[in-house]
């Protein structure tokens, strides 16, 4: 399953935003901003099966590279015990035997994190959904959607209660569970790599390991900022944005989000499917084996982008009618684009819009 790439970075100008610039930058790049006069250098890595990125600033350039080595070196730490796509990895090798020794810390400290979340959210949020992905992916492949039996028979194993965590093991207490990090390590990596450009003397960067970190401002010294793209449900007429509670946005508009230095993570309907109309994809709800209903792409904004990266999946499977009392409990904003193509924002979000092409 590939990450989805939804938020495209833009330059600090509202309206200037570019397309996704994970193939379209070099390591060896070097921008000086006028303003202040930083080097602007970028590191791109193949990882948690995608393409990551990261673009940071500092006026000493030995130092610079020295932090955006222990930025990379940071989210392959992550990578190493999390990813699924590394048969060697701490993850898999739980999977398979369903028993892990003296777990690394960063694993447990998810694991963790993942319970909580799992915990408050009533299980909408779940980390033992590998079975029924498999049994989905499995449906796909033979072109056709899984039965009834098959959905029922995964969803006995997926069970957040059964992980029974310590300082010296993993265990799974269900023969056949497997677990998936996908919808929290990438989150967790970013703040890891972010904290190691910190520790590092770096104030300006961003960071997108799957999900998005940011520092200080972007390279015109203007507030970093985002559009999100359209899940794909086809065009439309551009169109003025309306306001409808907070905010709606109408199908043929972008928002862009002007960053107020939370993290960010989306997640959308779009990448990954299981049928042509989209009705099942790759978020499941835990509790029906199926697609939520609702939306067709959730952006959360949290203080820390593991938490972002949790909930984008929590808010998925919440109506509308629960999102802004949930968004206060959790204390973040989201912005989400509904089935019908709008887009509604919480009221904490900066958000702009630009014609949809």
């Amino acid at each position: 399953m590939q990450r989805r790439q939804c938020l495209r970075l833009g330059l600090g100008l509202l309206g200037a935003t570019y397309a996704s610039p994970f193939f379209m930058r070099s390591a060896t790049a070097v921008t000086i901003a006028a303003t202040e006069k930083l080097i602007w250098r970028e590191r791109n890595m193949v990882g948690f099966g995608t393409t990551l990125w990261i673009k940071a600033a500092h006026e000493n350039v030995d130092q610079l590279e020295t932090a955006l080595s222990a930025a990379v070196a940071a989210i392959r730490n992550v990578e190493s015990q999390m990813s699924l796509y590394d048969p060697e990895s701490a993850l898999s090798r739980l999977n398979a035997h369903g028993v892990l020794q003296q777990p690394d810390v960063d694993l447990i400290a998810v694991l963790n994190l993942s319970k909580q979340v799992s915990m408050r959210s009533a299980g909408a949020f779940d980390v033992s959904m590998q079975p029924l992905w498999k049994v989905w992916s499995q449906a796909k492949e033979e072109s056709r959607l899984p039965t009834q039996r098959e959905r029922q028979q995964a969803k006995r194993l997926v069970n957040w209660r059964a992980v029974e965590l310590s300082v010296s093991s993993v265990r799974l207490n269900l023969s056949g569970m497997s677990l998936s990090l996908n919808g929290i390590a990438q989150g967790y990596a970013s703040d890891k790599a972010r904290a190691a450009l910190e520790a590092h003397g770096i104030q300006h960067a961003v960071i997108d390991a799957g999900e998005t970190s940011l520092l200080g401002h972007a390279p015109n010294d203007q507030p970093w900022s985002f559009s999100i793209e359209h899940a794909a449900m086809g065009g439309g007429k551009k169109s003025e944005a309306k306001q409808e509670h907070h905010s709606a946005i109408v199908k043929s508009s972008m928002p862009i989000i002007v960053a107020d230095g939370r993290a960010m993570a989306t997640s959308s309907d779009s990448h990954t499917v299981f049928s042509a109309d989209h009705k099942h994809h790759h978020i499941l709800n835990p509790h029906s084996g199926d697609s939520p209903l609702y939306w067709s792409s959730v952006t959360v904004l949290a203080p820390s982008c593991v938490m972002a990266d949790a909930l984008t999946k929590v808010f998925f499977m919440l109506p509308p009618a629960q999102i802004n009392s949930a968004a206060r409990r959790w204390g973040v904003d989201v912005i989400l684009q509904d089935k019908a193509g709008k887009w509604r924002a919480t009221a904490g979000v900066k958000v702009k819009l630009t014609s949809h092409v």
